[in-house]
């Protein structure tokens, strides 16, 4: 075997080892962004981009002639939510009903919603019907990693209204 030779044979094998190092700290990166319970810096700036951009719309949109609100209108708007519905994490796309009954959230087995991730406690949250005002609240059950309501970690219960996101681990409802 020649000198040149040998040398081709030893510089494609370091170039073969870099790439499936390459490909598997890639795989890896992946993997942890999935199951990680904060969100990467591209959805993030994903969000906040979708974020301005809803900002920006009722700004640049012609302003509209006052008109009576209709009872419907008005109904529709006080109206409570119906469904909790997880947006994204391994269960995204499902929903539960909102009934009188708390809903659990958490690892174990008993929970109405059974998250299987690591960064989950096994009875982590509750959503329940708050008696005082009648909205529907949230309250962390002394988790390990919290819950995350808005992008602001809850330490006492919370009112929930629609459309806002909370975080457990790599899940993400909201109420609809």
């Amino acid at each position: 075997m020649t000198e040149l030779t040998f040398a081709l044979l030893k510089y494609g094998f370091l170039i073969l080892l870099w790439i499936f190092i390459w490909l598997a700290v890639r795989s890896l990166r992946k993997d942890i962004e999935t199951f990680s319970p904060r969100p990467s810096r591209a959805r993030r700036r994903r969000e906040r981009e979708v974020h301005k951009a809803k900002a920006e719309t009722p700004q640049a949109a012609a302003p509209r002639p006052h008109r009576q609100p209709s009872a419907s209108a008005s109904s529709a708007a006080s109206a409570q939510p119906t469904l909790l519905v997880i947006i994204d994490g391994p269960l995204a796309g499902s929903s539960v009903p909102l009934a009188e009954a708390d809903i659990t959230l958490g690892r174990a087995a008993s929970n109405t919603v059974v998250l299987d991730d690591e960064f989950v406690s096994s009875h982590h949250a509750r959503v329940y019907r708050d008696t005082r005002s009648g909205q529907w609240a949230i309250e962390d059950l002394n988790s390990t990693n919290g819950t995350v309501v808005n992008q602001q970690r809850i330490n006492r219960p919370t009112i929930l209204p629609a459309r806002i996101p909370v975080r457990i681990g790599a899940t993400t409802f909201e109420l609809r």
